[in-house]
């Protein structure tokens, strides 16, 4: 039986489990940004863990010569009108994505990879995306020079590195505490929407 969840009584929400679960304690807290409280419960369900490595198939399009691949291009079937040119539109695409891949099997073959999976947080955008990116770059940057004898060259580079990991962290924080008070104040207006965000906010 859930107790009041609405300041002048009532039962506004209610919690229902499988039959098989044993009956929740359910906690009742008031945060006092509503007439309407929480209830927090726990049930003895576990989330499937991650898993600790996946594998992907990626090709490594840094390595493709643009130029190679262009004149390669000219000379498949795809220029070729007559080889296409009776054929509906799912015949076009399957020989579209038949020539694609067999051109990029030959300049850049396609390989299995294991990674760490990691899910991105909810603010991280194209901005992010590039301050990383260019993170990412100087970093190399700073290890090429490294391995030069000229020691202000790598001065040089290891302090833009630096810089830019500091200016890196200062926008992921920013952005953080941007999308956070947006979204709460987004969903204000909507006690039920905005206890579900500061749920997934937590």
């Amino acid at each position: 039986m859930c107790p009041p969840a609405h300041r002048v009584g009532g039962v506004l929400d209610i919690v229902i489990t499988r039959q098989d679960f044993p009956i929740p304690t359910i906690n009742v807290v008031d945060t006092g940004l509503s007439d309407h409280t929480i209830l927090l419960w726990s049930l003895p369900y576990v989330r499937p863990p991650m898993p600790a490595v996946e594998t992907v198939v990626h090709r490594p399009w840094r390595s493709l010569d643009v130029d190679h691949f262009r004149s390669v291009l000219s000379s498949s079937s795809l220029r070729q009108p007559d080889a296409w040119q009776d054929m509906d539109a799912e015949a076009l695409s399957s020989l579209y994505d038949r020539e694609m891949t067999m051109l990029l099997d030959q300049l850049i073959p396609a390989r299995s990879i294991r990674r760490r999976p990691r899910p991105s947080d909810p603010y991280f955008d194209a901005e992010c995306r590039a301050a990383k990116w260019l993170t990412r770059r100087l970093e190399r940057a700073a290890a090429a020079a490294a391995k030069r004898p000229d020691p202000a060259a790598t001065a040089a580079a290891e302090k833009a590195w630096s810089d830019q990991r500091r200016a890196y962290r200062q926008l992921r924080e920013r952005k953080s505490e941007e999308f956070r008070t947006s979204t709460v104040a987004t969903n204000r207006s909507s006690p039920h929407q905005l206890w579900r965000t500061v749920d997934q906010l937590l």
